[in-house]
């Protein structure tokens, strides 16, 4: 029995300190037995766990014994004095082991044990056995100091045991965060798998970990991710349907988990992992999780980790089967991906192929004398790589010429991009056309690939070439002559294979005259010239414009619409068509869309019939503009379509004669509609059927006042 005097409450309050400055319960537990015996001058000593499965006591830590020894004895509920003192709940001195007919002989030169049972919450978890070689080396004091260390330190380690299962929990939910953003974040399923094993790596400090899919091809389940794998390895993860745990697991679509894979009959170790685990074999778990999907199992998800005490297998098992449904779903999305992509490719070649049937020439609809030679000087420059300028007014099939082009050309397989340089601001023409470097602007927040790299090997259409800027005219310069681009805050250039077509409604040569528009690099685009005539140069295409437009808005909007009436077919005939043929297509497709009946007829086309009206009360000149008075004597007055002039005033139009009267009436009809609609120009170019840049161009070419 120890000389020292005992302080009970000091020497629990200093155990109790000594236990709350650690956090993991198995150097708590170290610390108990060490101070328990360090108090009580015990010359040796162990700490005992109930393994409630199995109802045996498992040494944990011991000190002054064979560790080797003791964790092969293993004491039942019940057996001998710790056993007794689990199964009672109650502490027990024994002065002289020889006398009690419980003890069981662990170390022959033990004479005197003092055993405490663990309890929380009235169950007993463990004990603490104290030993001494000494006879009466305890006493009661002793006994009622290690008892009480013995429940706070039982009720610290379930502290502990319950903080460590919840650390595990916060662990796997962040973990499943972590997946999550991996899944979403790719749609390459090797590098989402390959993530999702690292992040179980590092979550789990796994020993072994992988990924098996079913190959159909194959008939047979293939690794096709691992962790702490090499690629040889990896080669050699080859199961049958049904063969070892994992193809058994992967037959049945049922979890598994193998305590200790050393002594598992099932466990295949067809990798060689046995011969390389970081632990005892007999320590590494195993835990398998299906890959189910709706219909059937694709794979299985397997970790291999060290089965501590405190690690809890089951919460591992419904975590990995959270993981697994993640997979599956990860292989489902890919499917449909993948399935979608060959629809969009199967979409894409139809598409081309249509495109290609609609910018047949002959899809191109005119028989008028122009129009065939607008076809043959199509055909012949289709598959040249000269840039190609295409004028016209508005309205009368630039952009359709361009695409019939690129579609009937060498190119037509590349890409084919558009552009209206009109419809975006100047500011940012230049990164739409050239891209730009990330930060080069505010808003630059990315890198961007202009038009003309995303169309590198085919070919840009550049519509309303004349609003272009003249310092953007000098990049597209060097584009046409050096075949170079360079983005926006960039300082490299690069190069591409570019064909240019460019339209517009303007005349480039007056621009030019003007300094608004470059001459060399109106020389560079007019290598050849296509000019589109407008429709009232064309009257014989009319009616066949009309009937395309007719079947087409027909089928459009599930009608049956047989024709025109004669009134309504004269009444067309007759119009100018200043709009041209998306004016007439408007017209048809508005008469489609109200018909009432199967024949259109002229109250179908209301707006053309008060145009003309319109037109004539504009054009009919007062009878003191229409009197002209030479030598007191009245001159004769020509009527020239429906205005009036006198000979004399034609007479001095010789060569410029239909330019004088067409913009006389063109005047008159701008004019007469910023009235009528309050110099709204939306309005007024609505309702000429003409865009707003090209009223603004009128406006300022026949000196219009505004």
């Amino acid at each position: 029995m120890p000389d020292k005097k005992i302080n009970p409450i000091q020497s629990i309050h200093e155990v109790a300190t000594a236990m709350n400055s650690t956090h993991d319960p198995d150097g708590l537990l170290e610390l108990i037995l060490d101070r328990c015996i360090q108090m009580s001058q015990a010359e040796s000593g162990s700490l005992m766990l109930v393994n409630e499965r199995e109802s045996f006591l498992e040494v944990v830590t011991a000190r002054g014994m064979n560790m080797k020894k003791m964790s092969q004895v293993r004491l039942r509920v019940g057996q001998g004095i710790t056993g007794m003192a689990v199964s009672t709940g109650k502490s027990k001195l024994v002065n002289d082991v020889r006398e009690d007919p419980d003890y069981i002989v662990v170390k022959e030169d033990i004479m005197a044990e003092l055993v405490a049972p663990m309890i929380v919450d009235d169950v007993v978890i463990g004990v603490i056995s104290l030993d001494s070689n000494r006879l009466n080396a305890f006493n009661e004091e002793v006994l009622d100091i290690v008892s009480v260390l013995a429940n706070q330190a039982a009720q610290i380690f379930k502290n502990l045991q319950t903080f460590r299962s919840l650390e595990q929990k916060t662990k796997i939910q962040s973990t499943l965060i972590e997946i999550a953003k991996v899944v979403t974040s790719s749609l390459d399923t090797e590098e989402v798998f390959s993530s999702i094993m690292n992040l179980l790596d590092k979550s789990l400090k796994l020993e072994k970990g992988t990924i098996v899919l079913y190959n159909k091809e194959l008939d047979c389940l293939k690794i096709v991710a691992a962790s702490g794998l090499s690629a040889d390895e990896i080669e050699k993860g080859i199961y049958n349907v049904g063969e070892g745990v994992t193809g058994k697991v992967y037959e049945l679509g049922e979890p598994v988990i193998v305590p200790s894979v050393a002594e598992d009959e099932n466990f295949l170790n067809r990798v060689g992992y046995l011969s390389h685990f970081k632990s005892d074999p007999k320590d590494i778990a195993l835990i398998l999780a299906p890959i189910n999907s709706e219909q059937n199992t694709l794979g299985v998800l397997s970790v291999f980790l060290s089965n501590h005490k405190d690690n809890d297998l089951q919460s591992y098992l419904d975590f990995l089967l959270v993981v697994s449904s993640i997979i599956s779903q990860t292989i489902k999305i890919n499917k449909l991906v993948e399935e979608a992509k060959k629809e969009i490719s199967r979409e894409n070649i139809q598409l081309k192929r249509e495109l290609k049937n609609k910018y047949k020439f002959g899809s191109l609809i005119g028989k008028a004398p122009n129009m065939e030679k607008l076809f043959e000087k199509i055909n012949l420059v289709a598959d040249s790589r000269a840039s190609i300028l295409i004028t016209g007014e508005s309205g009368t099939g630039k952009e359709m010429i361009a695409s019939s082009i690129h579609y009937n050309s060498s190119r037509s397989e590349a890409p084919y991009i558009k552009i209206n340089c009109a419809a975006i601001p100047e500011n940012l023409l230049e990164s739409e056309l050239f891209g730009h470097k990330k930060g080069s602007f505010t808003g630059a927040v990315a890198d961007k690939k202009g038009k003309f790299e995303l169309a590198d090997t085919g070919t840009i259409f550049l519509d309303e070439i004349g609003e272009m800027d003249l310092n953007l005219q000098s990049k597209l310069l060097r584009v046409l002559q050096e075949r170079e681009i360079e983005a926006v805050g960039s300082t490299k250039t690069r190069k591409v294979d570019v064909r240019i077509i460019a339209a517009t409604n303007a005349n480039l040569e007056d621009l030019i005259a003007e300094k608004k528009f470059r001459v060399d690099l109106f020389y560079r685009l007019n290598v050849v010239n296509i000019h589109t005539p407008p429709l009232r140069e064309r009257v014989e295409d009319i009616p066949l414009l009309i009937n395309h437009f007719l079947e087409k808005y027909s089928k459009d909007n599930d009608k049956y619409i047989k024709g025109l009436t004669r009134e309504a077919s004269r009444l067309l005939l007759k119009y100018n068509w200043p709009g041209n043929v998306r004016e007439l297509e408007n017209i048809i497709e508005r008469a489609v869309v109200l018909a009432q009946s199967e024949l259109l007829d002229e109250e179908d086309f209301i707006e053309i019939a008060e145009n003309m009206q319109n037109l004539h009360r504009f054009l009919d000149t007062n009878n003191s503009n229409n009197d002209y008075s030479e030598t007191g004597s009245s001159i004769e007055i020509v009527d020239v379509g429906s205005g009036s002039y006198s000979p004399s005033y034609l007479d001095g139009l010789d060569g410029r004669a239909m330019e004088a009267v067409v913009n006389e009436v063109e005047a008159r009809m701008i004019q007469y509609a910023m009235k009528k609609f309050r110099y709204t120009k939306t309005r007024v170019a609505k309702y000429l059927g003409i865009n707003r840049n090209t009223l603004d161009k009128k406006i300022k070419e026949l000196r219009i006042e505004y």
